[in-house]
């Protein structure tokens, strides 16, 4: 069994995605199948239980569920894309999209990449750099090695980041990679304020600092940034959310949870 003991505050929160994504995986009616996490959660040696959580589960089912939608229909319309996943963590999207000719690189911390390395490994299509999202050295990799498609994976991390960090990101992809997309999840404001009401990330040291209203604001922060569309949990799998599902109706409530599209031109 492999010891994650290295995993501490925000790099910790990865290990609650994983677990989450396997349980669901374990349900006959489960909105995602994700072979590779049950693989990966059965391999280390970690007190999982204490994320258990229905309504997170299928909160972070929803949110791997449309994600993975997007991607695929990017990589449909773009089959020698290159896909980059921002923090990735112990992403298995890879191996639910992968079509045999994208290029797919996953960008972390060095403390990551071990149990990563472990668990999911490099392969010539499939490589990890050993970057904080922040330190933009990892840019040059990515543009040495890419001349097609670049489409970005923010999941789970940008809410860990402040809003000034959060717009050095999004301005800085823009500026080096025009024509680009990315996809990630944010939260409102009251949930930014309120990491301990999270099941999951309240058992860990990491806390959430950026949240956001309206996800149009981000198109204001620079010329060249759209907004392609958005989703809001509430809305997907009524009859798994329970009281959450009410949230649709009460419009404040209802963006508390949810994802982002850009495209950058």
């Amino acid at each position: 069994m492999i010891n994650v003991a290295e995993l501490q505050e925000v790099s910790e929160t990865l290990l609650i995605t994983v677990y989450l994504r396997s349980l669901e995986t374990k349900r006959e009616d489960g909105i995602i199948k994700d072979d590779k996490s049950v693989e990966i959660v059965d391999s280390i040696n970690y007190n999982f239980s204490k994320f258990d959580s229905q309504l997170n589960q299928t909160i972070i089912a929803i949110r791997t569920e449309i994600i993975d939608e997007v991607v695929k229909n990017f990589i449909n319309q773009n089959p020698d894309a290159t896909i980059v996943s921002l923090g990735t963590g112990l992403s298995t999207r890879f191996f639910r999209v992968d079509n045999g000719s994208i290029n797919w690189f996953g960008i972390d911390l060095p403390r990551v990449k071990p149990v990563w390395d472990t668990l999911i490994g490099e392969t010539e299509r499939y490589q990890y750099l050993t970057y904080s999202i922040l330190d933009f050295s990892w840019i040059k990799k990515i543009k040495e090695t890419t001349s097609g498609k670049i489409f970005f994976v923010a999941e789970g991390l940008l809410f860990y980041f402040s809003e000034i960090e959060v717009k050095q990101l999004i301005i800085t992809l823009k500026n080096n990679f025009p024509g680009s997309e990315i996809i990630f999840d944010s939260i409102g404001m009251f949930l930014a304020k309120n990491s301990l009401l999270n099941p999951g990330v309240s058992k860990t040291n990491a806390s959430f600092k950026w949240g956001i209203k309206n996800l149009e604001e981000i198109a204001t922060w620079d010329e060249g940034i759209q907004l392609v569309d958005r989703w809001y949990y509430s809305e997907r799998h009524i009859n798994r959310l329970g009281w959450l599902g009410f949230l649709r109706y009460i419009p404040s409530l209802r963006r508390q949870a949810k994802i982002g599209h850009l495209r950058f031109v």
